[in-house]
């Protein structure tokens, strides 16, 4: 097991404690299900290898990896209500294998529980807390922005990076931020922290946009269909729109009817033809140099331990 292995193998004994929440069974069952499902961890892994990069303290770590966790599982929850989506994890969503109104209902739990944990933090506990709620502020706005533009023909690459940056960039900018807010020493560097973690959730929507189409339920763990099957626009949607907006909007037109695979099929060859990918991995390859450039205003023993985070962060195949 490799480190961030080990921080995410102890990050999951205390997230275990979930497990032992008691109350009403239509609250409880649902929530016990979702947080046991497989996954990576990568906010809370953010979280604690930071911390203890900073030597804070381990048990205020802690409590922050779970709260931030805890946030993510409850927009996931709603996410995918909201996208009609079946799978998560590789395993069904709540409301496939309960209904809308457990998945809401367990979904605003875990968005409940949450604070909980934030609060047991010892240290700059309030400015903390106050980015908790401004984060699932700037997480529904991203949210908003991206069921507005399902409604939408064409939706420009800055509009997407905005999204982007609101409904992804926002939460992994809070992992970053923790860390210095815990710390008396690294407190100066949490503005540059911010920003870092912002632009890594750029990074890592984009890669997803882009793994969506090449990759297949099973490695991503959900519905790989979602995206086409509900007009979302994607970095990649966005960039052929820009390049040819007439000829982008007549191939929509063009496979409307076609179900599902078939649409995938010819989406990936119309990216492939018209080197979308070619141009996306440019875009990708201008956030990375930006936050590369970010990187290097940080302290050299730092920058080589978020160096390290940022590369096991983003170098996934799912």
């Amino acid at each position: 097991m490799n480190k961030f292995d080990l921080i995410r193998a102890d990050f999951l004994n205390d997230f275990e404690k979930i497990q032992n929440l008691d109350g009403p069974s239509y609250l409880y069952e649902p929530i016990k299900y979702f947080v046991q499902s497989p996954g990576k961890r990568i906010r809370p892994v953010i979280v604690l290898f930071l911390s203890d990069l900073f030597k804070n303290n381990k048990s205020d770590a802690m409590n922050g990896a779970l709260g931030v966790e805890l946030l993510h599982n409850f927009t996931l929850v709603h996410d995918d209500i909201m996208d009609e989506d079946d799978l998560r994890h590789n395993i069904m969503t709540i409301h496939k294998k309960w209904d809308n109104a457990h998945a809401v209902l367990s979904g605003d739990g875990l968005g409940a529980l949450g604070p909980i944990f934030i609060a047991k933090i010892n240290y700059n506990t309030l400015p903390i807390l106050v980015r908790y709620h401004e984060v699932i502020l700037e997480i529904c706005e991203g949210q908003a922005y991206d069921m507005q533009f399902e409604k939408q023909e064409n939706v420009s690459v800055e509009k997407y990076l905005l999204m982007s940056q609101k409904k992804t960039g926002s939460l992994f900018e809070f992992c970053f931020e923790i860390p210095s807010y815990l710390s008396k020493e690294h407190i100066k560097y949490l503005e540059l922290l911010k920003k870092i973690g912002r632009n890594v959730g750029i990074i890592f929507q984009i890669q997803d946009d882009v793994l969506e189409i090449s990759s297949n339920d099973k490695n991503m763990g959900k519905g790989t269909d979602s995206d086409i099957r509900r007009n979302k626009k994607t970095i990649l949607s966005c960039i052929a729109s820009e390049d040819n907006k007439k000829k982008w909007n007549a191939f929509i037109k063009s496979i409307e009817n076609m179900n599902v695979i078939n649409k995938k099929k010819e989406f990936k060859k119309y990216l492939t033809e018209n080197h979308i990918d070619i141009k996306a991995k440019k875009i990708l390859d201008l956030q990375i140099s930006n936050c590369n450039n970010l990187i290097s205003e940080l302290p050299d023993d730092i920058q080589e331990g978020v160096n390290e985070l940022i590369d096991y962060i983003l170098n996934r195949k799912n």
